[in-house]
């Protein structure tokens, strides 16, 4: 394969027509609406990416992500689908996402759409040429989405559970850089220049984990000195790498060669390698491959929610509330609005390591679902999942499980030490909160917001709340999210307070919201509206409220109002931006959580696509 134009850098911020415009309406429009979710925009906002697809299960529960750029297929590959894709796609799926890639392309005429996943496979397969920047890509007929077949969503999960890399403890790898250190060989294979290259990677790897980046490097590579290189090949259009942790306490050469035997020793031991085929970006763009890399360990960091939860109230009160209201039964509570922090301390501690038991007992007992011996609850996680248990239940039997835990507790049985655990509301944020309020010295902990009242639902998830009630708990998420986001990001990124800022350049939003008390169908939903300015000589944050069916003091604002100067209660402004959507956000468990790691994320991608556009 040759190698790719070194000259190949991430896509700029592009225009879209009425074409594109119609091509996303189209895409959005043929997928199934209850297991796919998508946020595609037809307006780009990243390069490379126009959004992605969530696939969710029947509970509408998200299990995992997709990032998708979108194209209109040109009208003379209608029938022999293919699309030109640039280059520069290729580029952001080997380095820059966790994800898997998609590339959709949309038969207008034909209301159908096809896709093709970006992926190692397809990369190393292709041929390209001295100064290429785009190489066209043909869809297989089997890859259809067309409203009717929806043979793509299991397709889909497949990729998803192949993307699914939990970020490697560093304890389990450390054999690994143990036999590294100890059996590869200081690197003499490739010529001197090329050191020149690998030291300026090595260089700013090390500044940014380091600098801005600390937290990556805490939790990737702990108690670590320097990051090395170990490359098992190095030519000028493929690469074959590991990094590796030098501890502090060894003196250590920082640019290892890997021989075939060691390398697949490593590869045994769970130390795998990253390899590139199109290019060598360490020979090619050492710096920006360098800022690249520090992107996706970012981004796995946000997406497996590993950031340093302490500092604020709110914040711990709306986990450890969704937790209790998730698992109440399994911890022995009634649900209520105030807990008293030893009666949870109690309950996570004792009463549900010995519920997790007596639930597992009986499932083998009565070989509930298939079950036949302990391990087969675990149902192939490393860990016993309460919501996986509860389930498969039955209302008597649970009433039998609890009378069996509380006597024991009576009884003084020794508490079983039991690994517990639970994708959407893992044990150890809920521990990090809970410690967090005790250190404050608080007694008790009350709910942040108003119960759902699932009773008068209707069938769609935003029926839960009266227009009251979801006015209210909107308004108490606005007034605590600034200091619940500010507060994560002074404690993982102090650094980048103000590129990571709630709000970007605005000092001013103003969120106008629609409501209703039934809700018929989708296109029924609860709306919302951003509008983002930037005062003069402003820097405080301020967010206001309004509800767009009460009241006549709301700010009349629109498209037309960019750059003018506009007036706010006595104050002047610029318009920044508007954003517009359903609003659902309100209605999850953990809203303000989830939403500052959203917005994390987003803001960490302007910032990082900001620096490698130099």
């Amino acid at each position: 394969m040759e190698q790719m134009d070194t000259n190949i850098s991430p896509a700029p911020y592009s225009s879209t027509d009425e074409s594109e415009t119609l091509a996303v309406d189209i895409f959005k429009n043929l997928l199934d609406h209850e297991k796919v979710k998508a946020d595609v925009r037809d307006r780009d906002k990243y390069p490379n990416i126009d959004g992605y697809v969530e696939l969710v299960d029947e509970y509408r529960i998200p299990v995992g992500k997709l990032e998708v750029q979108l194209r209109k297929l040109p009208d003379n590959f209608t029938t022999n689908p293919r699309i030109q894709c640039p280059l520069s796609l290729f580029s952001y799926s080997e380095a820059c996402t966790c994800n898997p890639v998609l590339l959709i392309g949309v038969d207008i005429s034909q209301n159908k759409a096809y896709w093709i996943h970006i992926g190692e496979d397809l990369i190393s397969g292709l041929r390209i040429e001295d100064n290429q920047r785009t190489k066209v890509i043909p869809f297989s007929e089997e890859n259809i989405i067309d409203g009717v077949d929806v043979g793509y969503i299991s397709k889909w999960k497949d990729l998803v559970d192949n993307y699914k890399t939990k970020i490697k403890e560093y304890d389990t790898l450390k054999k690994s850089y143990i036999t590294l250190s100890e059996n590869a060989n200081p690197a003499f294979s490739i010529a001197t220049v090329e050191f020149q290259s690998i030291h300026i990677f090595l260089d700013e790897i090390n500044r940014l984990l380091d600098g801005k980046f600390s937290l990556v490097k805490k939790s990737h590579y702990p108690n670590t000195w320097k990051i090395g290189l170990a490359y098992y090949e190095y030519q000028d259009n493929r690469v074959s790498y590991t990094l590796y942790p030098i501890p502090f306490e060894s003196n250590d050469v920082q640019i290892k060669e890997v021989d075939e035997k060691l390398h697949k020793q490593l590869e045994r031991e769970g130390l795998g390698f990253t390899a590139h085929y199109v290019e060598n970006p360490i020979k090619c763009r050492p710096k920006e491959y360098a800022t690249e890399i520090i992107e996706s360990k970012t981004m796995e960091v946000l997406e497996n929610r590993l950031l340093n939860h302490q500092g604020n109230e709110a914040l711990a009160r709306e986990f450890i509330f969704a937790s209790i209201d998730k698992f109440y039964q399994q911890l022995g509570l009634d649900k209520k609005d105030v807990y008293y922090l030893e009666e949870i301390e109690k309950a996570f501690i004792q009463y549900l390591p010995m519920w997790i038991e007596e639930a597992v007992n009986f499932m083998v007992k009565v070989h509930r679902n298939g079950v036949n011996n302990v391990v087969d609850c675990l149902y192939r996680r490393p860990y016993f999942d309460p919501d996986m248990l509860i389930c498969q239940i039955m209302d008597d039997e649970r009433k039998q499980i609890d009378h069996s835990v509380r006597t024991k507790i009576k009884q003084g049985y020794a508490v079983p030490n039991i690994r517990i655990g639970n994708d959407r509301f893992p044990l150890g944020i809920f521990t990090e909160f809970f410690n967090f309020l005790k250190s404050e010295g608080l007694s008790e902990v009350r709910r942040v917001y108003s119960p759902k009242d699932y009773s008068r639902s209707g069938g769609w998830v935003w029926g839960v709340y009266s227009p009251e009630v979801a006015e209210n708990n909107l308004r108490i998420f606005f007034q605590n999210l600034p200091n619940a986001y500010a507060s994560i990001v002074s404690n993982n990124f102090p650094e980048l307070k103000t590129e990571l800022a709630l709000l970007g350049k605005a000092s001013l939003i103003i969120v106008i919201f629609e409501v209703k008390d039934t809700y018929m169908s989708h296109q029924d939903s609860p709306k919302i509206e951003f509008f983002y300015l930037k005062g003069k000589d402003q820097d405080e944050i301020t967010i206001e409220v309004y509800n767009k069916g009460v009241g006549s003091d709301i700010p009349r604002i629109s498209h037309e109002d960019f750059d003018k100067e506009l007036e706010i209660k006595g104050k002047k402004y610029e318009l920044i931006s508007i954003s517009r959507g359903i609003l659902d956000f309100i209605y999850e468990d953990i809203p303000m959580f989830n939403f500052i790691y959203k917005t994390l994320e987003d803001n960490s991608k302007k910032y990082f696509a900001k620096q490698k556009r130099g």
